[in-house]
């Protein structure tokens, strides 16, 4: 029997990754925490070269989330716990029946967690909820369409029609071929952890774009792209690299 959990966490930022340590430390005795990583390249790396009984996930690294990495992976021997800031990230993949923590984190749901995976883990059972959320990934993947909320419920949209999100505070404007403009009370956080698995790039802090529907691209003024509609956007300087890259190699 494991007495104790060998665990990483998977955090970008240090304040997440410090503060899940010290409630480990304090408030769950089986849990050992071994090794920490903030990039889906660290992540990967760790868990090929190391074993591990229980891996705390954060949904968003930087501009990408682990999703993108436990698509890659053959298979998943260990348990998982999700960490989002965002609670529509965790309903956006609740139904996978996967363990996940809100921040910030309640000590007595991280606690139940915990002794959840201490159970799994020493009844030797795979974790099913893992392969769950592979499944449900790739029925995702081939999915073209995302739910928009409207007055009376959700309007299912196909991404293949938008052409662009901006923010508008707290709010996102989602611009679509032929309809025109959605307001929506998400965040353009949430759309881009929706969208940026197809043809989508966020380009500033208040921009998303389709990249199947950029006109031109300009190094001009700090850069620029320019939509098939005549929309210009200004691409921000810590996005700039990586968004020419992009929309000048696709």
């Amino acid at each position: 029997m494991i007495q104790k959990l060998k665990t990483l966490i998977v955090d970008d930022e240090i304040s997440g990754r410090e503060n899940l340590e010290y409630l480990l430390e304090h408030f769950c005795p089986r849990v050992v925490v071994d090794d920490v990583a903030n990039t889906l390249d660290e992540t990967e790396k760790l868990i090929s070269t190391k074993k591990f009984d229980l891996v705390f996930l954060d949904v968003q690294l930087g501009t990408s989330t682990i999703f993108e990495l436990l698509q890659r992976l053959k298979t998943i021997p260990f348990e998982i716990i999700f960490v989002s800031a965002y609670n529509h990230a965790l309903k956006a993949f609740e139904f996978a029946a996967i363990d996940y923590l809100l921040k910030p984190i309640k000590i007595e749901s991280l606690i139940k967690a915990v002794d959840l995976a201490f159970d799994r883990v020493n009844n030797n059972i795979l974790s099913e909820q893992a392969k769950s959320i592979l499944s449900k990934l790739e029925q995702r993947n081939n999915s073209k369409t995302i739910p928009i909320p409207v007055s009376d419920g959700y309007e299912i949209i196909d991404v293949d029609a938008i052409m662009y999100c901006t923010a508008d505070g707290s709010y996102t404007k989602i611009f679509v071929r032929d309809r025109g403009k959605i307001l929506v009370s998400q965040s353009l956080k949430h759309y881009e952890e929706l969208l940026l698995r197809f043809s989508f790039l966020r380009i500033h802090n208040s921009t998303i774009i389709n990249s199947n529907y950029v006109k031109q691209v300009s190094r001009a003024d700090g850069g620029f792209v320019t939509m098939q509609d005549g929309k210009v956007f200004s691409i921000s300087k810590s996005r700039k690299e990586a968004s020419f890259k992009k929309l000048l190699l696709q």
